[in-house]
This record gives C-alpha cells, sequence and structure tokens, in this order.
C-alpha cells in the first residue's frame, strides 16, 4: 500500500478525442478502442441508413443478482467485464458471475466511471473521489463545500460533470492547471454528455439538454428537447446508444424511455419488470448488455436487472488520467483493493 509521503506524480499519458458526430464510423471506432474494446465484436452505425426501432421491441431483463446495497450509478470496466455502482453504501464491484463486492461503506455516493487507468470515480455526499488500483483514494471535489453529488459524466475533452442538485452542475478539467467550477446554476439530477461531445443531456420532468461551449466557458441556456407526460414522472439515470438515441429510466414505475434527440421524439418504451429502478449502463464485451440498478431499502427489492439486447450502446468518453487532487484521503485496506480489482 502507498502512503501519502510516498505518492508518485500521476501520469498524464492519455491522448484525448475529439468526436464530431456520432454518425462518424471511425471516431466512434477510436473512442471504443481507447475504452479497451474489440472492434470486431461491435456492431458501429452506417451513416447511410437510419437506427430502427424493431431492436427495442424485443428487449426483456432478467435478474443478475439481488443485493441488500440501494444500487445507483452502474458503469462496466472492460479490462475484467466487471460492473460497478454507487448507492447507499459507497462503492461496489459486481463480477460478471453476478457476485457482489464491497469495496467501501459510508458514506454513499450516486454514480460512478471507469477512466483508462481503470481508476474508478465516484460521486456522492462526499463529493468526488477517485479510487486507484493501488488503493490510493483522492478527494478532487470536497462535498462539505459544494454539496453532496448525485450523477456523473464525462465530455469529449477528458472533463467530468457531476451533479449537485443542491446547486446545478459542475465541471472539472483535466491537467495540472484543471480547475473546478459551477459551469450552469440549472437544478439537475441525471446526466450525460451525448456521443458528439457537444451537450449535456439532463433528465427531469422533462429532457433538456445544455451546450458545451468550450472548458473555459458556461455551459449554454437549457434548451427542452421532449416533454415528458405529466404525472408519469420523470426520468432519473440516463444513458446514450451509439446512435444517438437517449435513454432514461422513469424511477418509480421502472419504465426505459427511449428518445431521439434529433426528431424530439418518444421511439419507445421498454419494461423492465421491478419498481422503482434508478439507472442504466450499456456494458459487456461488445457493449450491448444493458444493466438496470432497480430497488430501494425500503421496498426490500433492490437488484441488478440485465438485458442482452441488438442495440450497441455508446461506451461514455473515456476520461483523462490527471486530473488535479485537493488532497489525498486514507487509503482502502488490503481486502478493500483486492474487491476492487477482482483479486
Amino acid at each position: 500500500m502507498h502512503t501519502k509521503k510516498h505518492l508518485s506524480t500521476l501520469v498524464c499519458g492519455l491522448s484525448l478525442l475529439s468526436l464530431t458526430a456520432f454518425s462518424e464510423d471511425s471516431d466512434l471506432s477510436e473512442t471504443f478502442s481507447t475504452r479497451g474494446y474489440d472492434l470486431s465484436n461491435l456492431t458501429l452505425p452506417d451513416k447511410d441508413t437510419s437506427f430502427s426501432t424493431e431492436a427495442l421491441q424485443s428487449i426483456e431483463f432478467t435478474k443478475l443478482t439481488d443485493t441488500e446495497l440501494f444500487p445507483e450509478g452502474p458503469s462496466y470496466r472492460t479490462s475484467d467485464g466487471s460492473w460497478f455502482f454507487a448507492g447507499n453504501l459507497g462503492l461496489t464491484r459486481v463480477d460478471p458471475d453476478g457476485k457482489i463486492h464491497p469495496i467501501l461503506g459510508k458514506p454513499g455516493g450516486g454514480g460512478t466511471h471507469v477512466l483508462p487507468d481503470n481508476s474508478i470515480l465516484h460521486v456522492g455526499s462526499v463529493g468526488l473521489r477517485r479510487f486507484f488500483p493501488d488503493g490510493r483514494v483522492a478527494l478532487l471535489a470536497d462535498g462539505e463545500e459544494i454539496g453532496g453529488a448525485n450523477d456523473i459524466t464525462i465530455g469529449k475533452d477528458g472533463e467530468v460533470y457531476f451533479s449537485v442538485p443542491s446547486a446545478g452542475i459542475y465541471r472539472l478539467t483535466p491537467g495540472p492547471e484543471g480547475r473546478l467550477e459551477l459551469a450552469s446554476k440549472k437544478k439537475a439530477n441525471g446526466l450525460e454528455v451525448d456521443p458528439a461531445g457537444k451537450f449535456i443531456y439532463v433528465s427531469g420532468t422533462a429532457l433538456e439538454r445544455f451546450a458545451i461551449q468550450g472548458l473555459d466557458r458556461p455551459l449554454g441556456k437549457a434548451e427542452k428537447v421532449y416533454e415528458f407526460a405529466k404525472g408519469k414522472g420523470g426520468g432519473d439515470g440516463c444513458t446514450f446508444d451509439v446512435w444517438g438515441n437517449f435513454y432514461t429510466v422513469l424511477f418509480k414505475t421502472g419504465v426505459i424511455r427511449v428518445i431521439d434527440p434529433a426528431k424530439e421524439k418518444l421511439i419507445a418504451e421498454i419494461p423492465t419488470g421491478a419498481a422503482p429502478a434508478s439507472n442504466l449502463t450499456f456494458g459487456g464485451p461488445d457493449n450491448t448488455t444493458l444493466l438496470v440498478t432497480a430497488g430501494a431499502p425500503n421496498f426490500k427489492n433492490c437488484q441488478l436487472l440485465i438485458a442482452e439486447t441488438e442495440v450497441t450502446g455508446f461506451c461514455n468518453h473515456p476520461g483523462a488520467t490527471d486530473y488535479p487532487v485537493i488532497r489525498w484521503l486514507d487509503d482502502l485496506t488490503e481486502a478493500e483493493v483486492a474487491a476492487l480489482n477482482g483479486y
């Protein structure tokens, strides 16, 4: 285990990507390669054809595992096929067979992201933390100062966006000169950067988006993309497929809504079979597996649902390898490091 006085300098070796349009196959290929995917397994969109909603009609979920932990904010690690989620008991890894490996207890969190070096970004009540494979833990944003965070997403230039429901959307830029700032005062819960890296989409009572105007400027004003039907509630967690379709799950009913942002149209509703449900992400060897975090402690039905689909999900922008650290926290124990890394 590393001690604080022997911490090494972080290495910034990732060539950050510029994705101009999610219909450009070569850029998507580069993104998936950076994320560690075998391109021979992938089905990426043909720019000359449109998305077929038939692929959404046969999606059926099965239970991957039950859990006593309230699951939220899932992500997928290509190096070993592990899933991660946050929740009321902190950070947890799930192996491909569905076995639960708790990494960290309270304080809990709401979102995770796997970086190119296999370190884990985790947002929650303490703010934004980074868990390194060797057990070091860095605090990147202090929840005591800015408020507890809820969800996380990554921009095409490696910048981290996360929602603080009491304040708005924060942005952390990478590199030695990286900075933390409030990019928008618009209240947000679930959020996701689109495959082109042009907008942040926010799921609530309506689907809204905010233009990313550069890392030295605040986000643009909210643009309404789709108004959810009144009385059915809004969306919670969200994700994209490689076609640019937006997926968000309705917490109360566990129904996934799929929206085509370009047409501002609802194109499908997919029942998960469990309610409530909080979040979702794509993963698996070809990124066609859809994982949903479902249940809540007071319902006593916390579980992870999984479905094999004919849709390739967007693998999310990779992120960088270097972010400014506010301070170093206590290292993980040896048992927690083993749970994090799968050995």
